[in-house]
């Protein structure tokens, strides 16, 4: 479809030919108006027919322009948007994720998602954008699965987010004798050999599995008490409420104390202990 440009703006072929032949039929109506004006009576009703067919026509060219601008508006809006989430498509491929395609061994389901897990946590993702890259990589089987699944669940107006498929799918992908077996797991979980970050992520990956509710200051608590003794000794007394907030502070710690930095982790937990004492 061709555009031209007019004194407005840019319009389509279509919708100027549209305009204009509206126009020319009221150009050829005035004029008959006009040659006739030698009557005893002048054509009212056709003159005002020609009017309302003006009138009308310019109506149209107004409401196109207009809709027109609305457009333009809309694509500089989108492009950001569209260029932004390529660039964290791009990033996510470059973490290598890998594809799941419905396996029924709870071994490689279990590492996937904690794998994917893992990628989210790298990059700091969204819920909306966990639930868009998880979807990205299934595939066979299990994309299969997640269509319908998908669409029963909307049908009967469920929020299909990051949660909810977290949810269908480890009740999905394993049994309620795996999921006990996790929630074991997940009271029993100690630091042990593991990084703290390597010990956060297991520790999120299996309180999904806990079927009790868990507040945030039940969590730090349960998280703080399974540290080795001497990242324990510096942390439980802070009480730190917040998750987040607790695993930064643990890695500050954990890096002091691997680099021999006993008195700084010391300092470390006075200044939190005199800040919190200050606030209070």
């Amino acid at each position: 479809m061709g555009v031209r440009r007019t004194m407005l703006g840019t319009i389509s072929d279509s919708g100027l030919d549209d305009v204009l032949l509206i126009w020319r039929r009221a150009q050829v109506l005035l004029k008959e108006c006009l040659n006739s004006c030698s009557m005893v009576r002048p054509p009212y009703d056709q003159i005002a027919r020609t009017m309302k067919m003006m009138a009308m026509a310019m109506q149209q060219q107004s409401a196109h322009f207009a809709q027109m601008e609305v457009g333009r508006a809309v694509v500089e809006v989108v492009r950001p948007m569209i260029s932004w989430d390529g660039r964290d498509l791009a990033e996510f491929r470059r973490c290598q994720p890998l594809q799941f395609k419905g396996d029924s061994n709870l071994d490689v389901v279990d590492q996937w998602l904690c794998e994917m897990e893992k990628i989210f946590s790298v990059l700091g993702s969204s819920k909306e954008t966990k639930l868009a890259y998880v979807v990205y990589m299934l595939a066979g089987k299990a994309e299969y699965w997640w269509r319908g699944t998908r669409q029963m669940l909307e049908s009967r107006g469920v929020v299909v987010d990051w949660d909810c498929f977290r949810k269908v799918f480890l009740e999905k992908y394993f049994l309620d004798s795996v999921r006990y077996a996790k929630e074991i797991e997940f009271m029993r979980l100690q630091q042990g050999s593991m990084s703290v970050s390597e010990y956060a992520t297991r520790f999120e990956h299996l309180a999904h599995f806990y079927s009790q509710a868990i507040s945030e200051a039940w969590r730090c608590r349960k998280f703080a008490e399974g540290l080795r003794h001497k990242l324990k000794k510096f942390i439980v007394p802070m009480s730190i409420v917040e998750f987040p907030a607790l695993v930064e502070k643990e890695k500050t710690v954990e890096t002091l104390e691997s680099g021999g930095g006993g008195s700084k982790a010391a300092r470390v937990k006075d200044g939190s202990s005199g800040s919190k004492r200050g606030g209070q």
